[in-house]
């Protein structure tokens, strides 16, 4: 995958590490389509903001998700769990999960059949976590998966689960991305993210560079070399 032609130049919205969570939230609320379709993402810093959500604000959303770990629903590592115990299990939004406990490859074209008609239509609202190196959803560092044309890839993850993740074919085809990052532990990544010339390959937020309609909502330790 090529280098972005121009360096990212989305919005950053800086904010208190306490106030981080019920701001996110707060924010993430006012973007919500009166009905249409979500993207949420998984990891520690959604785990932290999903708590503080309104589950009724989600009624009647078709809500997928960014990756998921090849475990089973309702193990401890699955994100469906996670969001479905803090928020989304007690709306009525649509929720189609990621069937991790079937054979990758399988769960990856099942869940291409099943958001294409939403990509199609335009999917409303992509959250997004990144990691310190970079990675979005589970879009790692010289993935294979950068360069899959479907919407669904099976990937090896750098904790040894297998993992499912939305390409960017998928990614890049929702109307507005919002990226949520906290610590200084990815101070760094935000920086080779936001100001850096690296090709995707290496540094896959950089993807985002083809988008948009992006902003990064990061907390202070997130911003701290900006």
């Amino acid at each position: 995958m090529a280098r972005p032609e121009e360096a990212l130049t989305p919005r950053v919205e800086t904010f208190s590490a306490s106030g981080f969570p019920s701001s996110i939230a707060g924010l993430i609320t006012s973007e919500l389509p009166g009905s249409g379709t979500v993207v949420i993402t998984g990891g520690t810093t959604a785990a932290k903001i999903y708590g503080h959500l309104d589950p009724s604000k989600w009624d009647g959303l078709d809500v997928f998700f960014s990756d998921e770990r090849c475990v089973p629903h309702n193990d401890d590592a699955s994100n469906f769990k996670m969001a479905a115990e803090l928020f989304l299990g007690a709306s009525t939004a649509r929720v189609h999960r990621m069937e991790g406990e079937l054979d990758p490859d399988i769960g990856a074209a099942r869940y291409h059949d099943a958001i294409a008609p939403f990509v199609a239509d335009g999917i409303d609202l992509l959250l997004l976590g990144m990691g310190a190196d970079c990675h979005v959803g589970a879009l790692y560092p010289y993935s294979p998966a950068l360069e899959v044309a479907d919407y669904c890839a099976a990937v090896k993850r750098p904790d040894g689960l297998g993992g499912l993740t939305l390409t960017p074919q998928a990614m890049l085809g929702a109307k507005a991305i919002r990226v949520l990052v906290t610590g200084t532990a990815k101070a760094e990544a935000v920086v080779r993210v936001l100001k850096g010339d690296e090709e995707i390959e290496k540094c896959p937020a950089r993807l985002l560079a083809q988008h948009t309609d992006v902003v990064f909502w990061l907390d202070e330790g997130a911003a701290s070399l900006l």
